[in-house]
């Protein structure tokens, strides 16, 4: 794990630099106006908003100039701007009639007993010593970005859980964490968090990007504070980062977690606006999310801004990968090595790294021997790549195997595609 804040570079300012600056100011100059006409003329608002998504790209494109410098202050500024044209963007779902939207209720209020009161936010920091011939400016902590899902609305990448099970989305535009708890058959939003991601606001590619990357991961363990440098707060969550999909497109680094911060800081502090790559969230957020994380195996699913679904789309989403799991499991226990190998893709690769052929073939060899197969699916939780568009899904589950020769009780993933046969298995990791 290295440091989470990149050490700071005593540096001149560069040429390239100061004109990407002067570039920043403009595009936001021109995206204010923008959201301006936007609120004003709603007659063009679909011109608009193309050269509101326009300006994004410029701005991205200039993130990625400035991260050749290796800028961390240009990094700061770029998020925080992404964050707000992000903000000027209308929902990611197709809007509904205003009868409809005016018969939206919010969720269910939180009960005392079960879900715990957050602390207070944080009082706001002192001034940042301003530079010689500038006015201070004042850090602003970061505030949870607010969420409303309607009864007939579910988080997309959110298929299906284990029943009563906790689950975290980590919204990287919004810089906000969310807490579900899937009962009653439904995902349920309990409480949203404030977080720093990141500085650089693009998916990670490789080591020491200032990334955070954009995935679907689970809690491999939990490491308590005392155990770790003071910087790190209450304690960690570690991520299976990179997972099988990570590797398939050659992403590299290590080292994503979910974890506190300095005691005696808060979020917004100059020191504390963006991370080198991992999840922060305050010292008395990550205490109470322990009360409901599993260390291990808890979904925590990153994205740069959640998608929302209709919840009947979501249980047809269960129901099939649900059917596609117990065929796999009932081919497994025919003994039929052909029928069973029909889930796999050809292109698959297993915990162990075998490819299709080998793994067929041990298959093929323990099969041989055995009288009878029974195996059992208990825990799932199923989730869907959002960047995917639904082509890509993981699926989490505990296995037990029983047979005339040999037992064993296993935690594994399995990553899906969606082809023209249906889905297939492309690949495996334990837990």
């Amino acid at each position: 794990m290295k440091p989470l804040f990149p050490r700071k570079q005593k540096s001149p300012v560069r040429p390239e630099t100061l004109i990407g600056l002067i570039l920043i100011a403009v595009l936001l100059l021109s995206t204010a106006t923008l959201a301006y006409l936007y609120l004003q003329d709603r007659k063009q608002r679909e011109l608009l908003l193309k050269q509101v998504q326009e300006t994004q790209k410029k701005l991205d494109q200039i993130q990625v100039s400035l991260t050749q410098g290796d800028l961390k202050k240009a990094f700061s500024e770029l998020a925080l701007a992404q964050k707000n044209i992000a903000d000027l963007l209308p929902p990611v779902t197709a809007p509904a009639p205003e009868s409809v939207i005016a018969q939206k209720q919010p969720p269910a209020p939180i009960q005392p007993e079960t879900i715990p009161a957050s602390k207070p936010p944080a009082a706001a920091p002192a001034p940042v010593p301003p530079a010689p011939g500038t006015a201070p400016v004042k850090a602003t902590p970061p505030r949870p970005a607010g969420l409303t899902l309607a009864a007939d609305e579910s988080p997309y990448p959110l298929i299906l859980a284990d029943a009563g099970e906790y689950l975290i989305i980590a919204e990287k535009d919004q810089k906000t964490l969310r807490l579900f708890h899937y009962i009653d058959n439904r995902f349920m939003l309990v409480k949203s968090y404030p977080c720093i991601v990141g500085a650089n606001g693009f998916d990670k590619k490789r080591e020491g990007d200032l990334a955070t990357p954009v995935g679907n991961y689970f809690t491999l363990r939990y490491i308590s504070g005392d155990k770790l440098p003071e910087k790190y707060g209450y304690g960690a969550f570690v991520l299976n980062y990179p997972n099988f999909l990570d590797r398939k497109a050659r992403k590299d680094g290590t080292g994503i977690w979910l974890h506190g911060h300095t005691p005696g800081k808060s979020l917004g502090d100059p020191e504390l606006q963006n991370t080198k790559g991992c999840i922060a969230v305050n010292n008395d957020v990550l205490k109470e999310l322990t009360r409901y994380l599993k260390a291990s195996g808890t979904p925590v699913v990153v994205v740069n801004r959640l998608q929302l679904t209709k919840t009947a789309t979501q249980k047809r989403s269960a129901e099939e990968l649900s059917t596609f799991m117990k065929a796999w499991g009932k081919a497994w226990e025919s003994g039929n090595v052909k029928t069973f190998m029909s889930h796999y893709s050809g292109d698959f690769i297993n915990a162990d790294g075998m490819n299709y052929q080998a793994f067929k073939r041990q298959k093929e060899r323990v099969n041989s021997g055995k009288k009878f197969i029974r195996v059992q699916i208990e825990n799932p939780a199923v989730l869907l790549v959002q960047e995917e568009k639904g082509q890509i899904a993981v699926v989490r589950f505990t296995q037990r195997y029983r047979s005339s020769n040999f037992e064993s009780n296993s935690r594994k993933i399995f990553y899906l595609k969606k082809g023209q046969t249906g889905w297939q298995i492309i690949g495996e990791s334990r837990l």
